[in-house]
C-alpha cells in the first residue's frame, strides 16, 4: 500500500510537471502569435523597408547584441555600418536609434507633435519613486502642467533675474576652494546643490549636509538595495524639501522662489493646493537634474584642464587680459570672450553627461526619407555618437575649443556654421531641458570663476609622474567622473579678489 501510494504521489507530482509544462508551451506560442500579428500588422501598415540594422533572432531580436553596460558605445559602432538611423528589435519592442543631429532634429523636434511621448518606465516611476518626475512623464497634460510650471521660473528672463544670487554662490564656491582645495568635487556638488535649492525652495544654507541631497549615490548598487536606496533618495530630494516649503509657505516664513510663486498662484482661500503633485514634481525634476548635470559638467571640465593645461592658459590671458585681475568675471563678460565660450561647448562635446539621451516614443506611424517607423517605436538619440561624428568635429577625442573658432592674430570669433553641442546635449523638440538657460549660465560662471582665479593641474605622485584622472565615467542616467586627483593653487591676485 505505501508503495503504491508513492506511485500515486509521484504520478501526481509528474501530472502536475507536464501540466506545468502545457501552461508554458502555450503561453509561449500565445506570446510568439501576439508578436508575429504585431509584426504583420506593423508590415502590412506599410509597404516601405524598416530602416537597416543588425540581424536579430526570433523573439529576443537584437536583445542579446545590446551590452547592458554604455550600450550607446555599440550603438556608435553600428552607426559606422548602417547610418545615420538604424533599427532594433528587442523582445518585441521597435526601436530606433539616431546617430546625428539632423535626423534627431528632423524627427525629434520638426515631428515633436508625434516624437514627444516616453516609452514606460514602470521600473523607475512605481518602484524606484519617480512617479513625479517630468523627465519619464508620459506625453499628456500632466506633462504639460509641469512643463508650464518649469517654463515660469527657468526662462531666459527669469534666469537672468537670478543672476546676482548665481554670482554670491560663485564666489563662496571659489572662496571654499581657496580654504580647502583638496575639496573640489565636493564643493562643486553643495554649491550647485545651493544653487539649485535657493531657486527652487529658497533654502540658504551652503553647508555640507547639502551633499547628502544629491541623489546620484545610487547607482552603481545590487539591483534590490538600489531600488530601495533610489526610492528612499528621491523622497529625500523631492517631498521632504517640498513640505518644509510648504510649512514655511503656510506660516508666511518662507523666502521668494519657484515653490512660493506656484503656491500662490494654485493655493485656495481654504488653504488647498491646486495641482499640488504637479508642483512637487516640478521642483524636485528641477532641483534633481539641475544640481546632477550641472556637477557633472564642471567636473568635465576641470578634467579637461588638467589634461590641456594649454587650453587653461590661453582662457587666463584672454582673461587677464579684459579685467587686468582687478575684479571677478560677471556675466557681462561672456560676449567679450569667445574663447571661453568655445571651451564651454566642447566641454559638452568631449564627454556628454547623457551619452545615451533620454528615449522619445511615437505615438503615429511615420515616414522618414522613405523607412517606416511604426507607432510606439522607442526612438534613442545617440548624443554620443552625435558628439564623436568626425564630419561634424575632427579628430573628436581631442579636447580642442578651436574647433568652435575664427582665429586672427590672437583674436578670437565664434564660427556660426558648425554645430553647437548644447543645441545637442540638452535634448530636442518638447522634451528639450527645461533647465537649460539655468544650467548653460551656472557651468559657464563656475568655468570662468575658476579660469580667473585657480590653476589646476595634475597631482604629481612619489614616483615624480602626474596623476591623470580616469577618463572612464560611472553610469547612470547622467555619467559622472570617477573622484580624481589634482593640483589647485591660486593665482595672484585671487586673495585680494575673493576678500571683499
Amino acid at each position: 500500500m505505501d508503495r503504491f501510494r508513492s506511485n500515486i504521489s509521484i504520478f501526481q507530482s509528474t501530472s502536475l510537471s507536464v501540466f506545468d509544462a502545457r501552461i508554458i508551451i502555450c503561453s509561449f506560442l500565445a506570446f510568439c502569435a501576439v508578436g508575429l500579428y504585431q509584426r504583420l500588422r506593423s508590415y502590412a501598415s506599410s509597404s516601405l523597408p524598416y530602416p537597416p540594422g543588425p540581424k536579430g533572432i526570433p523573439i529576443l531580436g537584437n536583445a542579446l547584441q545590446v551590452p547592458l553596460k554604455t550600450p550607446w558605445i555599440k550603438f556608435t559602432e553600428w552607426a559606422a555600418v548602417y547610418g545615420d538611423m538604424f533599427y532594433l528589435r528587442i523582445l518585441g519592442r521597435d526601436v530606433i536609434v539616431l546617430n546625428s543631429s539632423k535626423v534627431a532634429y528632423d524627427l525629434l523636434h520638426k515631428r515633436s507633435a508625434i516624437y514627444s511621448d516616453r516609452p514606460g518606465m514602470a521600473l523607475t516611476r512605481d518602484f524606484g519613486g519617480w512617479d513625479f518626475s517630468i523627465v519619464i512623464d508620459p506625453y499628456g497634460d500632466h506633462f504639460h502642467l509641469k512643463r508650464k510650471f518649469m517654463n515660469q521660473s527657468l526662462n531666459p528672463s527669469a534666469t537672468r533675474r537670478i543672476y546676482p544670487m548665481m554670482a554670491d554662490n560663485a564666489k563662496l564656491f571659489m572662496q571654499g576652494l581657496l580654504r580647502e582645495p583638496t575639496q573640489f568635487q565636493t564643493l562643486n556638488r553643495m554649491y550647485a546643490g545651493a544653487n539649485i535649492l535657493m531657486l527652487t525652495y529658497g533654502h540658504q544654507e551652503t553647508d555640507h549636509e547639502l551633499v547628502g541631497w544629491l541623489p546620484y549615490f545610487v547607482w552603481g548598487s545590487r539591483f534590490s538595495d538600489l531600488m530601495k536606496r533610489m526610492k528612499a533618495a528621491t523622497y529625500q530630494a523631492s517631498a521632504v524639501p517640498y513640505n518644509a516649503i510648504k510649512q514655511k509657505f503656510l506660516n508666511g516664513t518662507s523666502l521668494p522662489c519657484m515653490a512660493t510663486t506656484l503656491l500662490e498662484d494654485n493655493t485656495k482661500p481654504n488653504g488647498i493646493v491646486e495641482h499640488e503633485f504637479a508642483i512637487l514634481g516640478s521642483l524636485a525634476s528641477t532641483y534633481i537634474a539641475g544640481a546632477d548635470t550641472t556637477v557633472a559638467t564642471l567636473d568635465t571640465f576641470a578634467i579637461a584642464m588638467i589634461y590641456y593645461p594649454e587650453v587653461q592658459r590661453e582662457a587666463q590671458r584672454l582673461i587677464d587680459e579684459l579685467l587686468h585681475g582687478e575684479r571677478l568675471p560677471t556675466f557681462d563678460d561672456r560676449e567679450d570672450l569667445p574663447y571661453v565660450e568655445a571651451i564651454f561647448q566642447e566641454v559638452l562635446r568631449w564627454k556628454p553627461i547623457v551619452p545615451g539621451g533620454v528615449p522619445h516614443r511615437s505615438t503615429e506611424d511615420d515616414v522618414y526619407q522613405g523607412m517606416f517607423i511604426p507607432k510606439g517605436t522607442m526612438v534613442i538619440f545617440n548624443v554620443s555618437a552625435m558628439m564623436t561624428n568626425s564630419r561634424d568635429f575632427p579628430n573628436p577625442s581631442e579636447f580642442n575649443p578651436g574647433r568652435f573658432l575664427y582665429t586672427d592674430e590672437g583674436r578670437y570669433t565664434l564660427r556660426a556654421d558648425i554645430a553647437k553641442p548644447e543645441d545637442i546635449a540638452f535634448g530636442f523638440g518638447r522634451r528639450i531641458c527645461p533647465g537649460r538657460h539655468f544650467a548653460d549660465a551656472w557651468v559657464w560662471l563656475g568655468m570662468i570663476n575658476m579660469l580667473a582665479l585657480f590653476e589646476i593641474s595634475p597631482e604629481i605622485g612619489l614616483d615624480g609622474k602626474p596623476i591623470l584622472p580616469d577618463l572612464e565615467y560611472e553610469e547612470g542616467l547622467v555619467s559622472h567622473p570617477k573622484p580624481f586627483k589634482y593640483s589647485l593653487k591660486p593665482r595672484p591676485a585671487t586673495a585680494v579678489l575673493l576678500s571683499s
